[in-house]
């Protein structure tokens, strides 16, 4: 009976821990992909309907790398990073392949 209950607590500090750590990340990403928004509108411009997508991921390096698509390049992810800092300063990385990385050869 007392292994059953050890089992019992351990299985749900697990599942704390995971849906905590899901929760984080959904409230992280949120709030990237918010940030980046009002930037790119209030900032560099652009119009809500210029704007086809805005998507946060967890990734090595960056971090947080936030993906944007804008209507007149549907085709191409602009990859854009906060910096990890306290107060967001947006930089936009290369949206292109490597041609390494691309398959292509010059």
């Amino acid at each position: 009976m007392k292994k059953k209950k050890i089992l019992i607590a351990f299985l749900l500090l697990v599942l704390i821990i995971v849906g905590g750590s899901y929760t984080y990340l959904q409230i992280k990403y949120n709030s990237l992909e918010n940030s980046l928004r009002d930037h790119l509108i209030n900032v560099e411009g652009y119009s809500d309907s210029d704007i086809i997508s805005i998507k946060a991921k967890l990734s090595k390096m960056p971090t947080y790398p936030v993906y944007v698509r804008f209507a007149d390049d549907p085709n191409t992810d602009y990859i854009f990073t906060d910096g990890n800092g306290d107060v967001p300063k947006w930089h936009q990385l290369d949206p292109k392949k490597p041609i390494r990385l691309s398959g292509q050869r010059e």
